[in-house]
């Protein structure tokens, strides 16, 4: 039997639901592969310092409270940035849509009512394989694809081409 690669007709196709259990999954297999967000130290102790010179230094206790509310504020925003992003994604006008995925031997092309991507394997900044899809790199923007709506050929024939 031929390798997927030296198929002529190599083609596959698939199709999933932009849904809230998608877009979980999604953030998770992004931030497990090095995308996450990390705290901005910087920002949070340069909030406090200012909030406290305020309150202290200037005897500006509105203004200090403020600033250190805003600290605050950033460290639950870090916190619940998962359920954030996902609230967010769900109700952007792509939620609930059906996106059908194409891979054929030179490319992975998606198209769903709003939108149209195609991602030629001969531009891809790299394509990395995560426990339940694939991350694929274009011109240095990540998109996500779960391995769940896919066949066994076409994940083996992706993997394939994330090892390359």
């Amino acid at each position: 039997m031929p390798s997927l690669e030296q198929n002529e007709n190599l083609s596959f196709q698939s199709q999933f639901k932009l849904d809230k259990a998608y877009y979980r999954e999604c953030f998770e297999e992004s931030e497990a592969n090095g995308l996450a967000v990390k705290p901005k130290y910087g920002l949070l102790v340069l909030l406090i310092a200012l909030g406290l010179f305020a309150i202290y230094g200037l005897q500006e206790h509105y203004v200090g409270n403020f600033l250190i509310l805003l600290a605050v504020v950033e460290c639950v925003a870090f916190y619940y940035r998962k359920a954030w992003w996902v609230i967010r994604q769900a109700y952007s006008r792509a939620a609930g849509n059906t996106v059908e995925v194409s891979i054929t031997k030179t490319g992975i092309s998606t198209k769903a009512t709003h939108a149209e991507f195609s991602y030629p394997f001969d531009d891809l900044d790299k394509l990395v394989e995560t426990d339940r899809g694939f991350l694929v790199f274009h011109q240095n923007k990540p998109s996500y694809i779960s391995k769940s709506g896919l066949s066994e050929e076409a994940i083996t024939f992706l993997s394939g081409q994330s090892q390359k």
